[in-house]
């Protein structure tokens, strides 16, 4: 018998402004931050795609997380996050 997989997920990619940002929180606003990026990578529809623009923003209580999906929603570029 096949072994069972949860659910499919996009690779999430950060950019090095992403990596910086996270680089200087604090491990609580880190565990916010991931439960959020975890609900991008599962589905990145939920974000508002930005008018006129490529990116799109998904906010989330103290969460802002703003990413590039491609096409088919397999990969995810996060190019800015924060953590009010």
């Amino acid at each position: 018998m096949a072994p069972k997989h949860g659910p499919w997920r996009a690779h999430v990619v950060l950019h090095d402004v992403a990596e910086r940002q996270i680089d200087e929180m604090t491990d609580a606003d880190r565990e916010v931050l991931d439960a959020a990026i975890v609900r991008l990578s599962l589905d990145h529809r939920i974000g508002t795609r930005v008018e006129g623009k490529l990116e799109w923003e998904y906010r989330d209580g103290r969460v802002r997380v703003v990413y590039i999906p491609t096409v088919v929603g397999t990969i995810i570029l996060v190019a800015y996050v924060e953590v009010d």
